[in-house]
């Protein structure tokens, strides 16, 4: 065995580094029929939301568990045409709180802003979220839809407000209530969304910064050291009551569970029914389609060298080169 040259990638003066925010999505569609009919069309479009309303850097990282042959090809092409900068395709089934310890323990950005494949994000999303972290101390987590929930969930993060210095806060009902009934739609439980509708907010205010207490696991985020304590989690089900292990680890460790007073991302459901694609037409088509027009025009050069002639031109260009200044001296 022997090494002929120098492997060119010492020459590298520089390499990557992640961007401050890795935002994480993980997605499994089985098959593109009965309950997941639309999963695809619902991952396109949570993905797009991405692309087009982060209003700050970051990193895409996508962790697909098992899905099937076209979820996956259209992950592969995004990553081909760098839209994610991290994919991971598991053969295997791990679940979500699997996918969580995956994820939480790869994902590089000092941030991490987890999100279900079937979210979307509002323009100005990331900014809002990362404007509590610096106002409000003591924050574990961050989602983007405020909602009314039981209290076991922040029953700790409740009353750690009312001790932290220079945070005021406000009880009472201060949410619309059409996110609260539009959430419960998307979930198909408007049959029991008056529970919901009874129950009190908490509206912390810290530096001109509010924020409510209540937090969800579909989507939020989190500093990569505070989550990095608690993985990983153990788990039993692919979903289910091992979800809200994270849940009770942040509430009952001193950290706050907020969510943004206004609201950032929505729920899909596993359907684009016409009611929701009202909702966001305005706020989604012109961004995606530029969007679309500045990931093509940055891809150019990119596409152009894939081209087959091109691509043989260049190869057979370095073979030359790498022969001239290394193989002809052994």
């Amino acid at each position: 065995m022997v090494r002929i040259g120098k492997n060119p990638a010492k020459r590298n003066l520089a390499v990557a580094k992640p961007a401050p925010v890795t935002v994480a999505v993980i997605s499994y569609i089985p098959f593109l029929s009965g309950y997941y009919r639309e999963g695809l069309d619902v991952l396109k479009l949570c993905l797009q939301s991405i692309l087009s309303n982060t209003d700050e850097p970051f990193d895409l990282m996508v962790f697909d568990y098992g899905s099937c042959a076209e979820v996956v090809d259209y992950l592969s092409e995004m990553s081909k045409k760098n839209q994610i900068q991290y994919l991971t395709l598991s053969e295997k089934n791990l679940g979500k709180v699997g996918a969580w310890n995956f994820i939480f323990g790869a994902a590089q950005g000092d941030y991490i802003a987890y999100a279900d494949s079937d979210v979307y994000f509002l323009p100005g999303w990331l900014s809002k979220t990362l404007e509590v972290f610096n106002a409000i101390p003591d924050v574990g987590t961050v989602s983007g839809l405020p909602r009314r929930q039981r209290k076991d969930f922040c029953e700790n993060s409740i009353k750690q407000v009312y001790e932290l210095p220079g945070v005021s806060v406000q009880r009472g009902k201060f949410m619309p209530e059409e996110w609260i009934t539009e959430h419960a739609r998307s979930l198909g439980k408007l049959d029991v969304v008056d529970k919901d509708l009874a129950r009190d907010d908490f509206l912390v205010s810290c530096k001109g910064v509010q924020a409510y207490v209540t937090a969800t696991h579909f989507q939020f985020t989190i500093r990569r050291d505070v989550i990095q304590r608690f993985i990983p989690f153990s788990y039993d089900r692919p979903m289910g009551p091992d979800v809200a292990k994270f849940d009770r680890a942040i509430d009952g460790n001193n950290l706050l569970r907020l969510a943004v007073s206004e609201r950032v991302v929505m729920h899909i459901g596993n359907t684009l029914d016409k009611y929701f694609l009202d909702e966001i037409k305005i706020l989604s088509a012109d961004r995606i389609r530029t969007r679309q027009r500045q990931s093509r025009h940055r891809h150019i050069l990119h596409s152009f060298c894939e081209w087959r002639p091109v691509r043989r031109v260049l190869l057979s260009l370095y073979d030359l080169i790498f022969n001239l200044y290394f193989r002809e001296r052994t």
